[in-house]
């Protein structure tokens, strides 16, 4: 066989891998490569007598170029429109088929999580909602998808303002939101929180939020749960007496939330434990370092151990500055109240004082508050 047609062979062999790879191929089809190997086998024992005749290096040439011809058509199209190759199809149906196994997966993570639960779960697309079972059965729908028309009747109409307000609001900066509302069926109206985010997508808004009763009675674990949870006056005490005996100073804040039975004559019981579970938490939050300083009295009286001095000062600031942290104005949907507390505050310093004198001297101080006579809604014991 002449040289150049076992160059050209190897030539070719490698022009078609260099193909294979620039069109991204897979899986490569040799049968080709295989054909044209056989015609030239065939060509050089058809010419077994005179196999470095000319006539057989013309047999080769025509076969070589065939082959190029063939194979610069196949793939051409291929190299310069970046089509997928029909070989690339089984492979990408694996992919597909991987894809569809893990997005299944995660579906079915997803379905089991939100089943765990107690919050209702809710998707607004549009003008449709899709709620998740805990959702539906919370607000007293039927079905889990619903329209926005149908979820928004429920509703109580003050309320309704205030969640069209607070969702209008929403930007990319800003897509989160807590809104407060009551949902009315059956002549049943409840109290939910709603914790939702905005997200944009191809520009358009959609939603997803978690809803959570409010309902002290039937939904311990509210926001106002805080109610549930206090110790009584006992553990009050018990807490003072063992500061008392290792020498621990601390002050005692005697707290009445005054009117609070006018609120809850005018919009109900459940309105006014959310109001005073709203203030306490934020008492909490800002005075209170342990989960063991804060106790309940009695329906609308608390109490309040501060056991920092830096704790201290800044209640004392707040409490004789502006008064914003303790007369408290919250919004829940359309209603927007004041809670208006009274305060006696005593003091048991590091010499210590016995726990019922503390007490005896903050409720003194309360008392006095109550007075129409005086002019202030909280006072110091010492400083009467």
């Amino acid at each position: 066989m002449h040289p150049i047609v076992v160059i050209s062979v190897i030539g070719l062999w490698l022009i078609y891998g260099v193909i294979i790879k620039l069109t991204k191929k897979r899986k490569h089809d040799w049968s080709l490569l295989v054909a044209f190997v056989f015609l030239l086998v065939f060509g050089y024992f058809f010419f077994t007598d005179d196999y470095e005749s000319f006539e057989y290096d013309l047999f080769a040439y025509i076969t070589a170029g065939l082959f190029a011809l063939w194979l610069v058509i196949d793939n051409s199209v291929l190299l310069f429109k970046k089509n997928v190759s029909e070989f690339d199809f089984h492979d990408l149906e694996q992919k597909l088929e991987h894809v569809s196994s893990a997005s299944e997966l995660l579906r079915r993570r997803f379905i089991s999580t939100i089943e765990l639960l107690n919050d209702g779960i809710s998707f607004r697309d549009g003008e449709y909602i899709f709620g998740s079972d805990r959702f539906i059965e919370l607000i007293g729908l039927d079905d889990n998808q619903f329209t926005v028309e149908s979820f928004e009747k429920l509703i109580v109409k003050e309320d309704l303002v205030q969640y069209h307000m607070t969702l209008e609001k929403l930007s990319k900066k800003y897509p989160t939101y807590s809104i407060k509302y009551r949902i009315q069926n059956n002549d049943r109206i409840t109290w939910f929180i709603e914790r939702g985010k905005m997200i944009l997508i191809d520009k358009k808004r959609t939603f997803i939020s978690i809803l959570r009763p409010m309902d002290v009675k039937l939904y311990p674990e509210t926001d106002v749960d805080v109610l549930n949870s206090l110790p009584s006056r006992k553990e009050l005490l018990a807490e003072m007496q063992r500061l008392h005996r290792k020498k621990n100073a601390y002050h005692l804040v005697l707290i009445q939330l005054t009117n609070v039975p006018s609120i809850n004559e005018k919009y109900g019981r459940d309105f006014g434990d959310l109001m005073m579970g709203e203030y306490l938490s934020k008492m909490r939050f800002k005075f209170i370092k342990d989960n063991k300083s804060l106790f309940r009295i009695s329906g609308i009286k608390f109490a309040m151990l501060i056991k920092e001095k830096t704790k201290f000062d800044l209640f004392e600031r707040a409490l004789v500055g502006a008064g914003e942290l303790f007369t408290m104005q919250m919004k829940f949907g359309g209603v927007t109240q004041t809670v208006y507390p009274n305060l006696g505050i005593s003091e048991s310093p590091y010499e210590g004082k016995n726990a019922d004198i503390v007490y005896r001297e903050a409720h003194d101080a309360l008392t006095l508050t109550l007075n129409d006579q005086y002019d202030k809604s909280f006072c110091f014991y010492n400083k009467k």
